[in-house]
């Protein structure tokens, strides 16, 4: 890396580290300027302005998710086998790629800017890798139904009702193995019984 990008690196992992801890509208460039050990003009001369940089953070997060999540489908495996892995790794991706913290800040600053709301969620379901794997699993005649979009909305729905939304709101904590062993076997079997082909 050169020492511009070792700059940009460390003001990008500073302002995470910022907004997770005081929230959007309450994060203090200086104090990412203190902890990224840069000046102003350095910080405004790689991020126009705060939302720039907040913007800039999401696309970072975003491309880890996305590097996380790489689901080939094997016909000549359970479905049921492939998508509790595939849930597993939906899990890790909200709470250590994404993590609950900077999960409340993103959504909070979405009310304030509901058009970077919009367009963040178009990129996400755009790129999402369960979509592609729905898909082939319906090629193949495993899952039925209109789209593979329809099921992803589903499943996103079960598997964020219940292990991403009491967490984010404060209303539990991470779930112990067993218990989030239990609400995974939850989701993918809502999924399965939901869309499994008319005999």
């Amino acid at each position: 890396m050169t020492r511009s990008e070792q700059k940009r690196k460390a003001i990008l992992d500073a302002a995470k580290k910022e907004f997770i801890e005081n929230g959007f509208m309450a994060a203090n460039m200086n104090d990412v300027c203190a902890s990224a050990e840069v000046s102003k003009r350095t910080l405004y001369r790689h991020f126009a302005s705060k939302e720039v940089l907040f913007e800039a953070v999401l696309a970072i997060v975003q491309d880890g998710v996305e590097r996380a999540g790489h689901y080939p489908y094997h016909s000549d495996r359970s479905v049921q086998q492939q998508l509790t892995a595939i849930t597993f790794n939906e899990v890790n991706v909200s709470y250590d790629v994404y993590g609950i913290a900077f999960s409340r800040t993103i959504i909070m600053e979405f009310f304030r800017q509901p058009e970077l709301a919009k367009n963040m969620s178009q990129r996400i379901y755009e790129t999402r890798a369960v979509t592609r794997w729905f898909e082939q699993a319906i090629d193949d005649g495993k899952l039925c139904a209109k789209d593979a979009q329809t099921i992803t909305s589903f499943y996103l729905s079960v598997l964020q009702g219940l292990l991403f939304w009491p967490q984010v709101l404060d209303l539990g904590s991470k779930p112990d193995e067993e218990t989030l062993q239990e609400k995974v076997e939850l989701i993918v079997s809502s999924v399965l019984k939901t869309f499994a082909p008319e005999s």
